[in-house]
């Protein structure tokens, strides 16, 4: 009897204990569950204010409390945004860009982040874009000024130096570079002239003197090659004889113009540069004149 009523008792404390376990099984899953979607409600409030590197905290802790897939993606691509914007500071725009493309084509990713590593992806490439045009201009200026010609230098290097937003992060190291040369430069003709002036009227002469200082600078700041000045800003595709016209194809055209003597090459717009190709190109030649520029009916 004492038997009996032993295996009796056992068996009511096994399922005891078995339904206690149970319950704190279900509690724990709910609260698992409730930190799971409390922290990716926080990481999708971060992702809506930009704040990545928060959102990639609250993501983490959404995968610790439960790992989806979701979490997991999430996670990650808020992460590669974070690398990929910290390495756009540092000017490390290759590296950047593999970052930003990893976090575009995360699978099971955020909406939100995908699109804004889109806009990223844009942004590098005109950043680039702007800095191979600043260091082609930048070297073309150091020939020149080698060569003695320090109006047409000084053209371009304040090209780069004027160009807004050109002090910032992405491009302060070329527009250092490119005032350091425009520093170093002597004084422009016009200051020279000046001067001239000033001592001409010294002597009773600043009547003719005058006239044939304007008229040097009349011709020095000429903008008949200049289409620009004329208005002529029909947008130009990109493509010549079935092929794309490149961004070095229009640095060399410009060098091509500088190489004649051009002394407003800066002033003329990338849509001229392409113009002036396409036109040579149909005159069976490589090499662009300034009259190239123009529009033909």
């Amino acid at each position: 009897m004492k038997k009996a009523l032993l295996l009796v008792t056992t068996g009511l404390a096994l399922v005891l204990a078995g339904c206690s376990n149970s319950s704190s099984s279900a509690k724990s899953s709910s609260n698992d569950n409730n930190t799971y979607n409390s922290e990716m409600t926080k990481g999708n409030n971060a992702v809506d204010d930009k704040n990545y590197s928060k959102a990639a905290d609250h993501f983490e802790s959404a995968v610790k409390a439960k790992k989806t897939s979701k979490a997991s993606a999430s996670e990650k691509q808020a992460n590669n945004l974070v690398k990929g914007k910290k390495l756009m500071n540092q000017r490390q725009f290759s590296d950047a860009k593999s970052a930003l493309n990893a976090a575009k084509n995360q699978e099971n990713g955020n909406s939100k982040m995908t699109k804004r590593a889109k806009t990223l992806l844009s942004q590098v490439k005109k950043i680039q874009l702007n800095r191979n045009n600043f260091k082609m201009d930048i070297k073309n200026a150091k020939s020149l000024i080698k060569s003695g010609n320090n109006d047409q230098a000084r053209s371009l290097l304040e090209q780069v130096t004027k160009f807004k937003g050109v002090k910032g992060k992405y491009y302060s190291d070329l527009y250092t570079q490119a005032n350091t040369l425009l520093q170093s430069l002597p004084e422009t003709s016009a200051n020279s002239s000046t001067d001239t002036n000033s001592n001409t009227d010294t002597n009773n002469n600043s009547s003719n003197s005058s006239t044939d200082t304007n008229s040097s600078t009349s011709s020095s700041d000429d903008q008949s090659d200049n289409p620009a000045a004329k208005g002529d800003f029909d947008v130009e595709k990109k493509e010549v004889g079935g092929k794309a016209i490149t961004d070095q194809d229009i640095a060399n055209a410009r060098q091509q113009l500088t190489d004649q003597g051009v002394k407003t090459v800066g002033a003329w717009s990338d849509n001229d540069i392409i113009r002036a190709i396409k036109n040579a190109h149909a005159d069976g030649r490589t090499t662009i004149k300034p009259s190239d520029a123009k529009v033909r009916n």
